[in-house]
């Protein structure tokens, strides 16, 4: 049961990032036009502390710059998995369940140094960090990191091609 599930969700994973309209449908937005700008406590508390402190006020009207540039839109665990529901035709519960062995396939594999790659989509990998010299900010000592390994992940040409439809 759970292979069928585990299946049917890389399945779905590849599709919906293979399909542009698929992407769309599940509120995905590619232009600025239909982003929806709301502004975040942090923008709030920005905007507030540079009417309060002049040093500020440059460092604050970057940050609200940025943030009326372009407001992400979050797709949350909830709704990405309502819509693989309703893309597959499992319940709720099932979609969930396929999700979390989907994820949790892919932290094992890849944290015991596999390489994922999902055509369309994009690939899952183990980078390792060399041991290195670094700062610690507050005082300026010198400090010793040690060496690491990262999980990564590189988007596919045909995922970054529905990113960025413009080029």
């Amino acid at each position: 049961m759970i292979n069928r599930l585990l299946l049917i969700a890389v399945a779905a994973l590849v599709a919906l990032c293979t399909l542009p309209c698929e992407v769309a449908a599940f509120g995905v937005s590619r232009g600025a036009e239909s982003r929806v700008s709301r502004p975040s406590s942090t923008t709030m508390y920005a905007a507030k502390k540079a009417s309060t402190k002049k040093s500020s006020a440059k460092k604050s009207s970057k940050k609200a710059a940025a943030s009326e540039e372009e407001e992400v839109v979050n797709f949350k665990k909830a709704a990405f998995v309502s819509a693989l529901a309703e893309k597959t035709g499992m319940t709720k519960a099932d979609s969930d369940i396929a999700l979390a062995a989907v994820l949790n396939v892919i932290a094992t594999e890849v944290s015991a140094g596999k390489r994922i790659a999902l055509p369309g989509f994009g690939t899952f990998k183990l980078n390792y960090r060399a041991a290195r010299k670094g700062r610690n900010p507050k005082t300026g000592e010198e400090i010793d990191i040690k060496a690491s390994y990262s999980p990564s992940f590189s988007a596919s040409k045909t995922f970054k091609e529905m990113a960025n439809p413009d080029r």
